[in-house]
């Protein structure tokens, strides 16, 4: 069972630009990033191409709440998932997707304060 996740290049460089504008840190970034993910009905695109050397251990990414973590993407997945296929590779699928979507929503926003304004909007 892996229990490492690598960034891709790109996810760690979105990472890296939101971090210095609002000093999140790329683990909860991370975490926002799969929320978002998840409101998107299709399944995320597994890559495993774009891979950086920038890990984040599974505890320091789900800790208590591993449980729901799986059981929301699963869910979202509507099948049943193997753990190889669950940690890391669709978990990262879906910060991946979720890191593009919370870059825009930065971008449009302008401002650190507007960016977590948004974020915390409810639909």
């Amino acid at each position: 069972m892996n229990h490492r996740l690598k960034l891709s290049n790109s996810t760690l460089e979105i990472f890296q630009q939101l971090q210095a504008s609002t000093n999140i840190t790329p683990n909860v970034l991370a975490r926002i990033a799969v929320a978002f993910s998840l409101k998107d009905k299709e399944m995320p695109t597994v890559n495993n191409n774009d891979i950086s050397n920038f890990e984040i251990s599974r505890a320091t990414l789900t800790g208590e709440n591993d449980f729901s973590y799986k059981a929301m993407i699963l869910q979202h997945a509507r099948k049943s998932i193997d753990e190889e296929s669950y940690f890391p590779d669709l978990f990262n699928a879906h910060i991946d997707r979720g890191a593009k979507e919370l870059f825009k929503i930065y971008q449009y926003s302008g401002n650190p304060q507007k960016f977590w304004m948004k974020i915390l909007e409810t639909e």
